[in-house]
């Protein structure tokens, strides 16, 4: 078992470092000037070569990315053209809001998805299994930003139940924090439950046909403990991979979600940062998006190892 951990945590190390490498060549190798572009049509020839010697985009491409890696070991993200403040403290001011919305986002999607797909496997072909799934395709084919307008227009418009946008942190109150984050967070999990909702069917109707379930119905083992304990549990690898799968497209969803309900968080910062031609902040960001999808993938190699022990040999 530790030897598998290991492996895994060796084999990862390579990943990180061609993102790492691929990241810095998006600005570096790009077509136009990044220091042109960054102080705009009417700066002077000074004033750009000013900011192309603070880039250090005046040195050659090995002596940058030498200078880049041992930088970014010691945790060094660059600076911001904008507020000239480090890109590694822009992060850590926005991760509360980022972080909150993914997470509850993951938790409400697998508290509804994994039942949703247990019972649609269970009342396989009846009017509840396609119920389930005509919803989950509904909701896999309409994009967040209409959900989340509709959500708006609906809750916070029409109602006044909840507030139209903003992010209360949790030391401001519990209600105001869950007020806030909830028609981001269902905006958010929608697409995620329909998928997940899927898988989960498809890999309970696989494994319901078993010997193994037979044998536990004939034996008297109560639906629910045949269901959960016994095939839902065989079922789990390809419902942790899809998860894994909705966990790193998260990132892309909270560019889109954060954005709608003005929540400044690290997507709201990308886009803010491509707005203002911000180029150190968008590489740093990025670059850090990138190390959370290896991290978390690394993760599901990991669940693989304790969710079956085959793998084990």
């Amino acid at each position: 078992m530790l030897e598998i951990i290991l492996k895994r945590l060796l084999a990862a190390v390579p990943v990180m470092l061609i993102v790492a490498t691929v990241v810095f060549l998006l600005l570096r190798l790009a077509p136009g000037d990044p220091a042109r572009v960054i102080a705009g049509d009417m700066a002077s020839e000074e004033a750009i070569a000013q900011i192309r010697t603070d880039m250090g985009l005046d040195q050659s491409i090995g002596t940058q990315y030498v200078r880049w890696m041992a930088a970014l070991l010691q945790g060094d993200l660059g600076q911001s053209v904008q507020t000239r403040q480090s890109v590694a403290s822009l992060i850590k001011a926005r991760l509360g809001p980022t972080f909150s919305l993914a997470a509850w986002a993951i938790l409400l999607t697998i508290a509804a998805a994994v039942p949703l797909g247990v019972l649609a496997a269970w009342r396989h072909r009846s009017i509840t299994d396609r119920g389930i799934m005509a919803g989950a395709v509904l909701a896999f084919s309409v994009p967040a930003f209409v959900v989340g307008y509709l959500l708006i227009l609906v809750f916070a418009v029409k109602l006044d139940w909840l507030p139209v946008q903003g992010y209360s942190p949790l030391a401001d109150g519990v209600g105001e924090y869950a007020a806030h984050l909830v028609l981001p967070t269902v905006t958010l999990a929608m697409v995620f439950v329909a998928l997940i909702t899927r898988i989960t069917r498809a890999s309970m109707l696989d494994v319901l046909g078993e010997d193994f379930v037979r044998t536990a119905r004939a034996k008297g083992v109560t639906e629910r403990i045949v269901l959960f304990r016994h095939a839902l549990r065989n079922a789990a690898i390809p419902i942790v991979t899809i998860v894994g799968v909705a966990l790193t497209t998260l990132i892309s969803g909270v560019v889109v979600t954060e954005t709608i309900f003005n929540i400044a968080g690290v997507g709201r910062l990308i886009v803010d940062s491509v707005l203002a031609r911000d180029y150190p902040v968008v590489q740093g960001t990025i670059l850090f998006f990138s190390f959370i999808y290896v991290f978390i993938n690394l993760m599901i190699d990991l669940a693989y190892v304790a969710l079956d022990p085959r793998i084990r040999y």
